[in-house]
């Protein structure tokens, strides 16, 4: 007789969620990560003071609204953050993605132009060549 349905490695976003999930549906699921607690980096605890601390700055990125609007049925809070590098004086989206590279090469590549463009070999600049 099996103790569990799944084993889950890892109680960041991902595994957390997932465990979740399947509990959802009556599966037995246990979660183990080498932290004392769940969430990955996205965490709080207390101090020796008893003052509430963030340990590590995370920040979860996302488009899609669905996923922004999960968040919040489990207490976490959803704030949006948009954060910017400064290149060459322009502000470009970072992480890097097609509207940085859209961005700082004057570009308007879609998804699968994307894949393309990266594949081909540059120069110095790495925009020399035609889209």
């Amino acid at each position: 007789m099996d103790l569990f349905d799944y084993l889950i490695v890892g109680a960041g976003y991902a595994g957390s969620i997932l465990a979740e999930r399947w509990r959802g549906i009556r599966k037995t699921v246990l979660l183990v990560d080498r932290r004392p607690h769940i969430g990955g980096n996205a965490y709080d605890h207390y101090d020796d003071a008893g003052h509430l601390v963030h340990s590590t700055a995370d920040i979860f990125h996302t488009n899609s609204k669905e996923v922004f609007d999960y968040f919040p049925v489990y207490g976490v809070a959803g704030n949006i953050s948009i954060v910017l590098a400064s290149v060459d004086g322009n502000l470009s989206p970072i992480p890097i993605n097609l509207d940085t590279i859209n961005k700082l090469y004057g570009l308007n590549l879609n998804s699968f132009q994307m894949e393309e463009f990266l594949a081909r070999p540059r120069g110095a600049t790495g925009a020399d060549q035609d889209v």
